[in-house]
């Protein structure tokens, strides 16, 4: 009888060995598929998230790059982690301060620039038919920017501005608060344009060019516009696309951190206005600063 219910034992043993065993394999199986679940329905949601950003690509009235379509979805991963379960790809590390702040904001985008304030305007649109040759022309509305800031709008606005301004209230409170008063009036009439020029730049529209799915009819020079792949657009020989700010800008020249955004047509004459201020400016505080006869010139 003894070595029957050892014999009992020893197959219940084995027996709830092998159930364990079964169970385990089980829940491993289950968890198995569901991190293949898991990753099946963010790759489907990447599909998903990356279509919508190249057709927002394709619509936009802007001649853009091909640039995440919202702030939020350029988020970090070590700021939001909601970046993997929204299936966003190609998230830009350099914007990752404006994708929190203008995310935060609820400010819209354009390429890489930030738009602070826009309108609306109507304009006619010319459609050329490719087999009758006739153009059609039919009314549309599309943004028109305000105030838009560039990639670089933090070194803008926490190192140009308060160095320009500390400064300058230095030199007022030491220097210029006690000089003859046509010295306070030039050098404040200096300060505030040079203030006023570098707002110019920064908040403008540096020349973004709308997109041309074709050469426009009435362009006198139609030889001197070509394609651009990145911007799905005709541009004329002097507009470039920015690589920085992710738009294809008209005249452009360069892309300037100090001011915070690209420089183009349409600031282009502020950008020299605030270039020859600095100069003469940073001549006058520093006459200011060492020549204390040059306060008092009519003493």
């Amino acid at each position: 009888m003894t070595i029957v219910k050892e014999a009992k034992a020893t197959t219940i043993s084995v027996d709830q060995s092998i159930t364990v065993s079964i169970n385990s394999d089980n829940e491993a199986t289950v968890n198995q598929n569901e991190t293949n679940e898991v990753n099946v329905r963010n790759s489907d949601s990447s599909t998903d998230a990356e279509e919508r950003k190249i057709q927002h690509w394709k619509d936009s009235d802007f001649a853009v790059g091909c640039v995440n379509i919202t702030w939020k979805d350029d988020r970090p991963s070590w700021y939001c982690h909601q970046n993997n379960t929204r299936g966003v790809s190609d998230v830009d590390d350099k914007v990752a301060l404006s994708s929190i702040v203008c995310g935060f904001l609820g400010a819209n985008r354009v390429g890489n620039m930030s738009i602070l304030s826009q309108s609306t305007e109507n304009y006619e649109e010319e459609i050329t038919d490719n087999e009758t040759g006739r153009v059609m022309v039919r009314n549309k509305e599309r943004p028109k920017l305000s105030c838009v800031v560039g990639p670089y709008w933090s070194m803008n606005f926490c190192i140009t501005f308060p160095l320009i301004i500390g400064v300058s209230g230095w030199i007022c409170y030491s220097k210029v608060s006690k000089a003859h008063i046509i010295v306070v009036v030039t050098w404040s009439i200096g300060t505030v344009l040079l203030l006023f020029s570098l707002s110019m730049i920064s908040c403008r529209n540096p020349g973004i060019l709308l997109r041309h799915s074709q050469i426009p009819s009435n362009i006198q020079t139609p030889e001197d516009w070509r394609w651009n792949d990145q911007a799905r657009t005709y541009r004329p020989s002097k507009a470039k696309f920015d690589t920085e700010c992710q738009v294809v800008i008209e005249g452009f020249d360069h892309t300037c951190p100090w001011t915070g955004t690209a420089i183009g047509s349409k600031n282009m004459f502020w950008f020299k206005t605030f270039v020859s201020l600095v100069c003469v400016m940073i001549l006058y505080n520093v006459c200011l600063a060492l020549f204390d006869t040059f306060l008092f010139p009519f003493n």
